[in-house]
């Protein structure tokens, strides 16, 4: 059988010049973005990592996919917004996709299907699942020189899942089935630690206390020096993980729910904040109040921060304004002023996204590859200097 090639034809003419459209524009790609993921991966060895980390139990002598090569193409198919194992159908002959795992362009043979991949995602045990998770930390230890102390954020996102994937749960507040994986990013450079995936659901103390032990622990392996710092919202302020903290040399600023208790400690502060903001004339005041307090549940007393907010709001149904106190408690094991806790250490918490997708013509020659970006790239001098910068020696 043979590969029929479509006829060129006309549109309708733009400034009585002929709108001519063929097919010959030669081998193209719509994610040139995977010429940075091959340089990253080739400095970093991220996927190399996990590869390694993955027992291989097919037969040797039918192997036509190289577990780094199916890891690859699934990390950079995600990176690149093709979230589904079915798109590597039609991107196993992707020419960008076969560089980045290795393969030449035209004459590579293609990458591994979505029954392949498939079959990748569902071979690691609950084990081995943790052998990746572990692999992940050491790609971050690794990479990041640590200072005397470090901050990592803990948090969680939904993802809706569509069909009876396992872990997936019914969560009321975004009324779906899907999951929460949770998320661990250094603070200072932004770095990924670890994705976690989990049900959508509130983690429990356990859950957190034991995602807490194990990265730490793995992460002294690299940083024996350095005194690790937990930051998330209240999800995460669990008396589990605090304690554990506490008993293993590890500080902890978390968000803590409010409660009637809670309300009655800072009252004065309340009190006394309303009467300097309805002199003061100011939109909004704040205060801060540190206290130690220590929960039913709580084997001691922690020091809790307390950030206090006065302003006007609208009062339901009526025309007036009136004085509304906003009050948001932390707890911590670190020393500082409250103000200092609250605006400068807590409320930094932040998470970061990448999604790269850019236009690529693809020509292979006998002793080159060469890659055409649109001459309108508008980050044209900032793929060159990334590209450039990701570079290594050698070939």
């Amino acid at each position: 059988m043979t590969d029929a090639t479509l006829l060129p034809f006309d549109l309708s003419a733009v400034q009585r010049k002929k709108l001519t459209v063929d097919f010959g524009g030669g081998n193209q790609s719509s994610n040139g973005g995977l010429l940075l993921l091959r340089s990253a991966e080739r400095k970093l060895g991220v996927c190399g990592r996990l590869a390694y980390a993955m027992p291989d139990r097919r037969d040797g002598s039918r192997i036509r996919h190289a577990m780094f090569e199916m890891v690859m193409a699934r990390v950079c198919a995600i990176a690149c917004g093709h979230e589904d194992a079915i798109d590597l159908d039609r991107l196993r002959h992707d020419p960008l996709m076969k560089v980045a795992v290795g393969r030449c362009p035209q004459s590579g043979a293609p990458l591994a299907s979505q029954s392949t991949i498939s079959r990748l995602e569902n071979a690691p045990r609950k084990t081995e699942a943790a052998r990746l998770t572990a692999a992940l930390v050491d790609q971050f230890g690794t990479t990041i020189k640590p200072g005397a102390r470090e901050i990592l954020d803990i948090d969680d996102t939904f993802c809706a899942a569509h069909g009876a994937q396992q872990l997936a749960f019914w969560n009321a507040h975004h009324d779906e089935r899907g999951f929460a994986p949770m998320h661990i990013y250094h603070a200072a450079s932004g770095t990924p630690v670890v994705t976690i995936l989990r049900p959508a659901r509130t983690p429990k103390g356990t859950e957190v206390r034991t995602v807490v032990k194990h990265v730490t622990k793995r992460l002294r392996r690299h940083w024996p020096n350095t005194r690790i710092v937990w930051r998330g919202d209240s999800h995460y302020g669990r008396v589990e993980a605090m304690e554990w903290a506490e008993d293993n040399d590890t500080d902890y600023i978390f968000g803590l729910a409010g409660n009637a208790v809670l309300d009655t400690l800072v009252a004065e502060f309340a009190d006394d904040l309303r009467f300097h903001h309805a002199i003061s004339g100011k939109a909004k005041l704040r205060t801060f109040a540190s206290f130690m307090y220590q929960a039913t549940s709580w084997n001691r007393s922690r020091k809790v921060v307390a950030r206090l907010e006065c302003s006007l709001q609208p009062v339901a149904g009526e025309t007036g304004m009136r004085q509304e106190v906003d009050i948001r408690y932390v707890v911590t094991s670190l020393a500082g002023s409250p103000q200092h806790l609250y605006e400068n250490v807590y409320c930094a918490r932040g998470q970061m996204e990448n999604l790269i997708k850019i236009g690529a013509r693809v020509i292979e020659h006998v002793a080159r590859i060469r890659v055409q970006l649109p001459t309108s790239c508008p980050e044209g001098a900032l793929f060159r200097a990334v590209a450039l910068g990701l570079l290594l020696s050698g070939p």
